[in-house]
């Protein structure tokens, strides 16, 4: 009879053991993939902070154009044109990531696109398009950096 005991008190004390150390397994599991995880938002951000800022330079470029009292078309459709091709490059992960916002910027910013593509488009629409988006890729940068 003693030995039975002892035979169960060690098989209990082996099985407390293994419970206790897969659930630092587990811990540890846990805490890598949320480490990932964080990695992963910490570069779509910067992704985002990047992609945004080379938008935020081609819309401060067409609006120095805009405001230029000799307006060149053709820059301003090139401009309209580079806009269009930077925010490409970020639209799918705003639109992913953050609907709300990609909603909000593409009401202002297609129609610049589209205006500023035309062969004499309207520059005072355009300059109010332009502020409009600026202030909404801003504010946008300001959500991601928080972030």
């Amino acid at each position: 009879m003693k030995k039975i005991l002892s035979f169960i008190s060690i098989l209990v004390i082996i099985i407390l053991a293994a419970g206790c150390s897969s659930n630092g397994e587990n811990e540890k599991q846990e805490n890598a993939n949320s480490e990932k995880a964080n990695n992963a938002d910490g570069q779509m951000a910067d992704e985002l902070l990047n992609g945004s800022d080379e938008v935020m330079a081609v819309l401060d470029d067409l609006q120095a154009n805009l405001e230029n009292k000799a307006e060149n078309s053709e820059l301003i459709q090139k401009k309209g044109k580079d806009l269009e091709e930077n925010w490409d490059e970020i639209e799918k992960k705003v639109e992913e990531n953050f609907p709300e916002d990609y909603e909000s910027i593409e009401k202002s910013l297609y129609p610049l696109i589209s205006e500023s593509q035309k062969d004499q488009g309207d520059s005072a629409k355009m300059k109010d398009l332009v502020t409009e988006t600026k202030e909404k890729l801003e504010s946008f940068n300001e959500k991601i950096a928080e972030k």
